[in-house]
């Protein structure tokens, strides 16, 4: 037997963005968003000449392969074809998934193991060169013992994790309503129907 939701339950697409702009226009501004993210990425790849986790480091190389999945996605959702933009909805969708399990990771990682007691970490030479940098120009910081350089780095933390879980979550939400901004386009492009929005801004015919 089929189970199958009644019509009026059926989650309705989206026929504009932020009921302000063009389907397409807003499908843009998420993938520019996307390549972004992975451009910022890329730049982490520093990472493999300064040190850093394995982790770390295989992160930084899915964002450059996430960086060409989404410039072959921006060429497909200008061409208005169905099949590729679809395809491209689900590409989101996954980057999306395997960023929120990232997300996880790094975040229970930083919230419940990570000692924040002020103390540098460092994970190779280079950092060590570079936490001990100022000492070798002539730099000598306030002396603080051990316990108040802990007490003072826990109330940091203490001020600043709201505010970085409020962020962590705002961005989590804005990228689920991009899944569904890209999955609205490719639905009204298979349905044939994204012409007919008010605000679509659909390519002229040659």
């Amino acid at each position: 037997m089929k189970l199958t939701l009644r019509h009026e339950w059926r989650p309705r697409p989206f026929r504009s963005f932020l009921s302000i702009l063009d389907l397409k226009t807003g499908v843009h501004l998420a993938l520019y968003f996307a390549l972004f993210n992975k451009v910022a990425g890329v730049y982490g790849l520093i990472v493999m000449f300064t040190g850093g986790s394995a982790a770390q480091l295989s992160l930084y190389i899915y964002s450059v392969c996430g960086l060409f999945a989404y410039l072959w996605g921006l060429k497909a959702i200008s061409s208005e074809d169905p099949d590729k933009s679809t395809l491209t909805a689900h590409i989101f969708l996954l980057d999306h998934l395997i960023g929120t399990l990232w997300t996880a990771f790094f975040g229970v990682d930083w919230w419940i193991y990570t000692p924040h007691d002020g103390k540098r970490v460092t994970n190779s030479p280079a950092q060590v060169e570079l936490a001990t940098g100022g000492a070798a120009v002539g730099h000598h910081p306030t002396a603080t013992t051990e316990a108040q350089r802990a007490a003072s780095a826990l109330q940091l933390w203490n001020q600043e994790k709201a505010l970085s879980a409020t962020v962590i979550i705002l961005g989590w939400l804005l990228k689920v309503y991009f899944c569904l901004l890209l999955y609205s386009y490719s639905y009204h492009l298979r349905h044939d129907t994204y012409r007919s929005l008010p605000l679509s801004k659909p390519n002229q015919p040659p």
